[in-house]
């Protein structure tokens, strides 16, 4: 140990005792100084400090001045140890250096020569790193500016951008202004065109409601109850009636020139003439007899029933002018052949569903369902179902068939399927006058709905009626055949009935026997005055 640090020591060493003396004092002191505050505060009478309390005290202090000195007899031992390592690392740095001396040959030029070319490779070493560096700076720099050149020109042309964005921003604004100020006037157009057009649909409601009466008063001028005649083709050459018509130009007269033999032998020839509503010649086609009646039709629309019948003799061509030719398949494929030889029933449903499309544009909107009944032997029976028997009941302005299949058209192709489905359930059988001779009263029966946007409805059904041929019971040969003499007599009576129901209808009865038959209070509502027959 170093002189110094020995004599540092000896002085510790010296003053731990006067410091131990000193510590002694201040804990006396503390006591002292304890036992006046007592005496201050609590002021109890004075009392000699005791044997045993002042030998504690000589106790503490000397387990204070133990610990004191072995703390610093330790402080001693580290610091002789780090001196020790201290020396021990410089006797290694004497051996290295005294190992690495270069040899002193004749060009040896002492220590501080040797140490100058220590530093000089340092410092070489040194330059070299930093200039190393500062190539690496100078290409870094000239690669930002190389960056900044780019981004000096890409600022330019964002500054030329920009600028013509200004004008194109000031162009806009020039132009919005002046659609802003077309916006103006446009809507003050669209408001007067709107009240305008307001104005017109108040006035095209307005015809049309017009148009609906003085339609209905036309139709009721031309007769509620109409007759028309057709004609059919000869079955066979050399006919012996002759059929003219003398007002070709009216088609309302037919006169039937048929020849006679009086009692005396003498052969004559007698003329029978009737007049009709509308006379359709052998050569008028299914086109031209829908067009005489189709503007009933527009009736059932504007909600007034209305009924066709096809009446005539068994053979006659009844239902084929109302559903088409027997060899029609009934099938959408038929439409192809709907301008030659459908009958009324499909080309009514085409006409109803182009005029409906049209009065769309009117707020007009209509709903077609169809039911397909049959009068056989004074009962009624669906021919869309296996129903034979149907009950017949009435409202003030509908009649409904109980058990009777209701179905909705959703468009004319539909009706073909329930004409076809009809066909093989109508009651039919042969006789003398025809293979196949209807032996019921066939309806089809199409209610039409009708609702406007503004609230209003109607509500009218158009009845299509295939009836039974009329027959003589000599002729026809039913005569002979029980089941065919009850459906003759059965099909007679209701025609007669019918025939007494129109007949009050056209004279305007004060009584309608519609209760005379099953068919005639079937079609009650739509043979009721106002309606179309």
């Amino acid at each position: 140990m170093p002189p110094a640090s020995r004599v540092h020591t000896k002085e510790r060493s010296a003053l731990s005792p006067m410091r131990a003396r000193a510590s002694a004092r201040r804990v006396l002191t503390n006591a002292t100084n304890k036992a006046g505050h007592m005496t201050r505060h609590a002021a109890p009478p004075y009392e000699k400090p005791s044997t045993t309390d002042i030998h504690n005290l000589f106790v503490l202090e000397k387990q204070r001045m133990q610990a004191t000195q072995r703390r610093e007899s330790a402080e001693r031992e580290s610091r002789r140890e780090r001196e020790r390592h201290l020396d021990e690392r410089l006797h290694s740095e004497r051996r290295i250096a005294q190992e690495m001396r270069p040899a002193q040959g004749p060009g040896w030029r002492g220590y501080q020569d040797y140490e100058v070319d220590l530093l000089q490779a340092e410092h070489t070493r040194t330059v070299q790193t930093l200039e190393t560096e500062l190539a690496k700076l100078r290409e870094e720099n000239d690669k930002l500016k190389e960056e900044a050149a780019q981004q000096s020109h890409a600022q330019h042309q964002l500054d030329a951008t920009t600028s013509a964005l200004q004008q194109r921003v000031v162009t806009l604004e020039t132009e919005l202004a002046t659609f802003h100020a077309q916006t103006s006037e446009l809507r003050e157009e669209a408001a007067k065109t709107r009240e305008y057009a307001s104005d017109l649909e108040h006035r095209l409601q307005e015809a049309e409601a017009l148009r609906r009466k003085l339609h209905n008063e036309v139709q009721d001028l031309r007769g509620n109850v109409r007759v028309y005649a057709r004609v059919r083709p000869p079955r066979h050459e050399g006919a012996v009636i002759d059929i003219r018509y003398p007002d070709r130009r009216m088609a309302t007269q037919i006169e039937v020139h048929a020849p006679m033999e009086s009692a005396t032998g003498s052969t004559s020839v007698k003329t029978h003439a009737f007049t009709f509503d509308h006379v359709f010649p052998p050569q008028a086609t299914q086109a031209t007899v829908f067009t005489e009646v189709a503007d009933l039709l527009q009736s059932v629309l504007d909600g007034y029933h209305t009924t066709i019948f096809a009446y005539g003799q068994t053979g006659s061509g009844k239902t084929h002018t109302l559903e088409g030719s027997a060899n029609l398949e009934w099938t959408q494929s038929a439409t192809s052949m709907l301008e030659e030889e459908a009958g009324l029933i499909p080309r009514a449903m085409h006409m109803l569903w182009k005029v409906a499309a049209a009065q769309q544009s009117l707020g007009w909107s209509y709903t077609f369902e169809a039911q397909m009944v049959e009068v056989y032997l004074d009962q009624v029976g669906d021919l869309l179902s296996a129903e034979t028997k149907c009950e017949i009941r009435h409202t003030p302005t509908h009649t409904h068939i109980d058990k009777a299949v209701v179905a909705p058209l959703h468009s004319p192709e539909d009706v073909y399927q329930l004409l076809s489905q009809a066909k093989q359930r109508r009651h039919a059988a042969a006789t003398r006058m025809n293979e196949r001779s209807s032996r019921s009263h066939s309806i089809f029966a199409l209610r039409v709905r009708g609702t406007h946007t503004e609230g209003e409805k109607t509500d009218a059904v158009l009845n299509l009626v295939d009836l039974a041929g009329s027959e003589r019971l000599a002729t026809s040969g039913s005569g002979s055949d029980a089941q065919r003499l009850k459906e003759a007599q059965s099909i007679n009576k209701s025609l007669s009935s019918l025939a007494d129901v129109i007949g009050a209808l056209a004279t305007n009865a004060k009584h309608v026997p519609y209760r005379n038959s099953t068919l005639t209070w079937l079609l009650k509502p739509s043979l009721s005055r106002g309606s179309k027959t």
